[in-house]
């Protein structure tokens, strides 16, 4: 029994999964590391593996504290009188 592939439209994880195939996104049975997602991304863009997984790790490291720093300064502590918990 087949089921009939799923809409790119659909707001499922069935629909999510069709948009990234039908975008030529998909993660390598073969040549991963850990899941394969950088790979895949550097077969749909053409781009040297080992390089898109420097461009992952630098990414990683340089976008985490952009995202921490102001997320600190802009989030109040609790109150004085709310206990953790």
């Amino acid at each position: 029994m087949t089921t009939a592939p799923a809409d790119t439209s659909d707001s499922s994880l069935a629909g999510a999964r069709a948009w990234f195939a039908h975008h030529g996104l998909s993660r390598p049975r073969k040549g991963w590391r850990l899941t394969g997602v950088t790979a895949g991304i550097a077969r749909r863009f053409g781009l040297n593996v080992l390089v898109a997984r420097v461009a992952v790790v630098v990414g990683v490291l340089v976008l985490t504290p952009l995202l921490y720093l102001p997320l600190w300064v802009l989030m109040p502590k609790d109150a004085p009188d709310q206990q953790d918990g």
